[in-house]
């Protein structure tokens, strides 16, 4: 219990970091040390239960539907966060950017712009790109095939992660299956869904399907559930995951085909958007 406690303490200071004036955060906040023990006595007798999710649109950078959850659960975020992102983190690709320490934007732009110069032979050749977007992923996502792909690898490196293996997989139990939909409280009005597609909202997820958007989990959980098609892309195509780069147009039609297997094979879901157009040399 002893060391589960200093974890969750660990995981609490990083919750509140950047939530510390927030109604939930500050109610914790009163009797922390009361509300950190209960909650670890919680896990250790298999009684945690997530509380109801706040329901909101946000419209920038773009309409979404964001479901944030108590401050309670929060911690139980960064309590699996930090128990099991070292041991994913090793096995996700370079390439892979999304909510991940030293990615992001900038350095996918920086990568982009340096397999462009390899493709092209430094702007001497023509190079295609393409762009590829799966359709309400979040929304797509099989908890049932998720929660086996992330127990699978905890399972194989239970000797590598610091905390209880049985009491960590009840925890990411508890959370993929959780439908924040259930008793949420709404905070938007609903006319603020107009314009929002079904596709995007766990309203109109299917049975057993989606993650609420604005969760720490859901970052690192999306990652880990795409990660193996990220390795195909990699290995067997020789291909940015989701950025293609290639010098013969006619490789279009062939890879194509192979991506749209290999996703459907991982997930029901299909490509939504997707374009291809000349490799240029990019704004810097």
């Amino acid at each position: 219990m002893a060391d589960l406690l200093i974890d969750l303490f660990k995981a609490y200071y990083s919750a509140r970091s950047n939530k510390r004036n927030t109604y939930n955060a500050l109610k914790f906040e009163l009797h922390y040390e009361h509300n950190l023990i209960e909650l670890c006595d919680e896990l250790i007798n298999l009684r945690y239960e997530p509380r109801p999710s706040i329901c909101f649109i946000v419209n920038k950078p773009v309409k979404r539907e964001v479901f944030a959850a108590d401050f309670r659960d929060r911690i139980i975020h960064h309590l699996i966060f930090n128990y099991i992102s070292p041991v994913f983190e090793k096995q996700f690709i370079n390439d892979s950017y999304s909510c991940r320490k030293g990615k992001g934007t900038h350095y996918g732009i920086q990568r982009v712009n340096h397999f462009i110069r390899s493709c092209s032979e430094n702007y001497h050749n023509d190079c295609y790109i393409l762009k590829m977007d799966i359709q309400g992923y979040f929304m797509s996502i099989d908890r049932s095939l998720l929660y086996e792909m992330v127990s699978r690898v905890i399972i194989e490196n239970s000797g590598k992660i610091t905390g209880d293996s049985q009491t960590i997989l009840y925890t990411i139990r508890k959370t993929i299956f959780n439908d924040p939909v259930n008793g949420c409280i709404i905070k938007s009005k609903m006319s603020e869904w107009k314009g929002l597609p079904s596709s995007k909202s766990l309203f109109y997820a299917g049975k057993n399907q989606g993650l609420p958007i604005g969760n720490l989990t859901s970052q690192l959980f999306a990652n880990i559930y795409l990660d193996e098609f990220d390795h195909f892309m990699k290995q067997q195509l020789v291909i940015i995951p989701f950025t293609f780069l290639t010098i013969v147009n006619q490789c279009f039609e062939v890879n194509l085909q192979k991506i749209e297997n290999e996703i459907l094979r991982t997930m029901e879901c299909c490509g939504d958007k997707s374009s291809g157009c000349p490799g240029e040399r990019p704004f810097h």
